[in-house]
């Protein structure tokens, strides 16, 4: 094993142990290990990354955008950078600039299913349910049978009033999952509104 391999070799090990440490709670230990792997390959966006989410942890919102940023300036095309970046700004209060940051990340990434959800959640704040659609589309594409990202799908379809598009999705995860509870009581729903709606036309006529 020549030297640069002892080198990565190394770096994974920190950034690892840091990862863990952050997952375990031990943030004291989790920034040392990533400040650590930052020395041993400091072109390296991942050591960042990991600080920013520790930081998140924290509560340390200017630290963890910070951190983020470093990690986009090191590597534009990390995913994980922006949904990073997408948390603390939504954590500081900044939501429209956390649905673009949420965008971005999801452009380089469409199976980042934590960004889809942190979107889905930000667009719906917004009442920006094209956006939703959109991306919860692109990660269909790829994962077509997942239930909770169909039933997320026919949610949004149901607060744009798209019933029809609603109905349709729902019959997708009935394929899947004919049981499931969620789908089925917004199916009722749907039908209980549909009923309203043709008695109320009813009445008028």
């Amino acid at each position: 094993m020549d030297h640069s391999d002892t080198e990565n070799l190394k770096f994974e090990v920190y950034q690892e142990l840091g990862e863990c440490y952050t997952y375990t709670g031990d943030l004291e230990k989790a920034f040392a290990h990533f400040k650590a792997a930052g020395q041993l390959a400091p072109a390296s966006e991942r050591p960042y990354v990991g600080m920013g989410v520790a930081e998140l942890q924290k509560n340390d919102i200017d630290s963890a955008k910070d951190s983020f940023h470093r990690a986009i300036a090191l590597n534009p095309n990390s995913d994980k950078a922006f949904a990073g970046l997408a948390m603390a700004l939504t954590g500081a209060g900044n939501h429209k600039e956390a649905l673009v940051a949420y965008q971005q990340a999801l452009d380089l990434d469409p199976s980042n299913k934590s960004a889809l959800l942190g979107l889905i959640q930000c667009a719906y704040g917004l009442q920006c349910y094209d956006v939703a659609v959109k991306y919860l589309n692109k990660y269909l594409d790829l994962y077509p049978g997942n239930v909770e990202i169909l039933y997320c799908l026919a949610g949004t379809y149901y607060k744009q009033h798209k019933v029809s598009a609603a109905l349709e999705v729902l019959e997708r995860i009935f394929m899947f999952a004919p049981d499931h509870t969620e789908a089925n009581s917004l199916k009722d729903m749907i039908g209980r509104q549909m009923s309203d709606n043709q008695y109320a036309r009813c009445e008028n006529s």
